[in-house]
């Protein structure tokens, strides 16, 4: 009896501590298919700002990505080739975490990489976005609105294919 009396207690006690503990913080925001994209500001390589205000215009395709990682090399030349076609039509943005600036601009250079290149060493875009693995590619509408996440490495096939479907619901 006094087993479960103190068993009560302690759960009683946990669940005060947990209310307590989120009273008064704001409402975290992540990225989940048919919600709004969260919004971020990150660096450029260049050390500019960049904020990414999903819903403004264009759809867009977000890739996150590290200078190390196999598939991310390999889905790169398929990321610029996209971008490339449709610049003029879509927004495109690589966002690296915990990598060095000197290897993200290396593997820029080697890359040729024609689209924003943004750094987020505090991983907060990453968490926002619920990054379990790289690389991992949203597609978000024009009202801002995420359709689509991909994970691991995309071909350019696949990748075009996606992106008509988006500009024709985008009509």
């Amino acid at each position: 009896m006094k087993k479960q009396v103190f068993l009560i207690i302690l759960i009683l006690c946990a669940t005060i501590l947990t209310l307590w503990n989120h009273k008064g913080k704001p409402q975290e925001v992540w990225a989940k298919i048919g919600q709004p994209a969260p919004p971020f500001r990150l660096s450029l390589l260049n050390g500019q700002a960049y904020t990414l205000k999903p819903g403004e215009g264009k759809p867009m395709i977000i890739n996150f990505w590290a200078s190390w990682c196999e598939p991310c090399k390999e889905e790169m030349p398929a990321l610029s080739a996209i971008y490339e076609t449709y610049r003029d039509q879509i927004e495109l943005v690589a966002v690296t975490g915990k990598d060095e600036a000197s290897a993200v601009n290396a593997f820029v250079r080697e890359y040729k990489i024609p689209f924003p290149v943004l750094l987020d060493p505090g991983t907060e875009a990453a968490e926002a976005y619920r990054i379990v693995q790289i690389p991992t590619t949203y597609l978000v509408n024009k009202e801002g609105i995420i359709t689509e996440r991909i994970l691991g490495p995309t071909d350019s096939a696949a990748l075009q294919n996606k992106i008509k479907l988006l500009l024709q619901q985008e009509r």
